[in-house]
């Protein structure tokens, strides 16, 4: 659902363009979604943005997954009521439209790329708001301005909240959004479907652990059955990657002391290295399994801090094996990010 809110903003002006030279692709998306793949790249063409054929697809399965005749719930941007729009290819043309003004306004206030899919949802003043606050979209920000901006224009004053239980709500604050605040994840969200070929960050694995990063890259896309002890699991992938290249190197134990007796090391995230593994630990109970724990394994260190990772099981429930660049800062409330290195012989 888009959440065109607009409102009468200043920033000041830039010439400089923060947009990021990826190179992004699409992963898993529909069928239902990726044979409307030539009416997008048209309407990209025809307002100017053929390099964001990708994300129009990664946004369809956000907004509709391509189940109703509105793919890009473009209704509300031309201001009629949700799902009025009753064609797909009318859809696609008012959405990539709406995307495109966001593109070019992104551009003028040299805020970042992803800054144009979020005003994607909360309207074109969140570019205005991002360009006078550091020009960088993050959750935190598109918090922020959900909780300070849209809701109050909205009638929620008080910073009601409701549960939206994705997976990537639950690790940032436990699982809420605002009462009428839009989606402060919707960028997450379509980041999600979207993965890029351009890492800032480099790979130095070598040994075993270049083949279990191998083994893990190969796995991308796949997905497997969840539940406790199947492999669709976090942890149980990563100890499968690991494992399948060096028998034994990792003892299934609790969530801290199956990597102790493993004989695995606990580093500074500053110091993770390509190979590594983070491990979500809850700061009440380290060794337990619980709504939280999450597992990921450490494919590149980027030179902002971030780290790419290779993950399963996001979201939740999936078994659907990715990648995507994390922080520190990311563990659940209560929760913590812990970098663990196993011996390399």
């Amino acid at each position: 659902m888009m959440v065109l809110f607009m409102i009468g903003g200043s920033s000041n002006e830039s010439d400089t363009t923060t947009e990021e030279n990826m190179e992004l692709s699409t992963q898993n998306i529909s069928e239902n979604v990726m044979k409307w793949k030539s009416e997008i790249e048209a309407a990209c063409k025809k307002y100017g943005i053929s390099d964001y054929v990708d994300v129009v697809l990664a946004i369809i399965m956000v907004e509709s997954g391509g189940s109703v005749p509105d793919l890009m719930q473009s209704s509300e941007s031309l201001g009629l009521p949700m799902n009025t729009i009753k064609s797909e290819k009318e859809s696609i043309d008012a959405g990539v439209k709406h995307l495109a003004k966001c593109v070019e306004l992104a551009k003028s206030k040299g805020t970042d790329y992803w800054s144009a899919v979020g005003a994607y949802n909360f309207g074109s003043n969140y570019i205005n708001f991002l360009a006078n606050n550091g020009k960088k979209h993050t959750i935190e920000l598109a918090d922020k301005y959900s909780l300070t901006v849209v809701a109050p224009s909205l009638g929620n004053s008080t910073g009601a909240r409701y549960s939206y239980s994705h997976p990537v709500a639950i690790s940032y604050n436990g699982g809420y959004l605002y009462w009428n605040g839009g989606n402060f994840f919707y960028v997450a969200r379509v980041q999600e479907y979207l993965k890029s070929s351009a890492s800032s960050g480099s790979s130095d694995a070598s040994g075993w652990k270049a083949e279990a990063l191998k083994n893990a890259r190969n796995d991308i896309g796949n997905t497997y059955p969840t539940g406790w002890g199947n492999r669709g699991e976090c942890m149980v992938a990563v100890q499968m990657w690991i494992n399948g290249v060096r028998q034994g190197s990792w003892i299934p134990g609790g969530v801290r002391t199956g990597y102790l007796q493993s004989g695995a090391i606990e580093v500074p995230w500053t110091s993770a290295k390509s190979g590594d593994v983070i491990q979500y630990e809850s700061l009440s109970s380290p060794d337990t399994f619980a709504v939280g724990v999450h597992t990921m394994f450490v494919e590149k260190i980027n030179s902002d801090g971030s780290i790419h990772v290779i993950e399963s099981n996001v979201p939740g429930g999936s078994g659907l094996v990715g990648e995507r660049t994390v922080k520190q800062s990311d563990a659940p409330s209560g929760w913590r990010s812990v970098v663990w290195r196993f011996p390399d012989q």
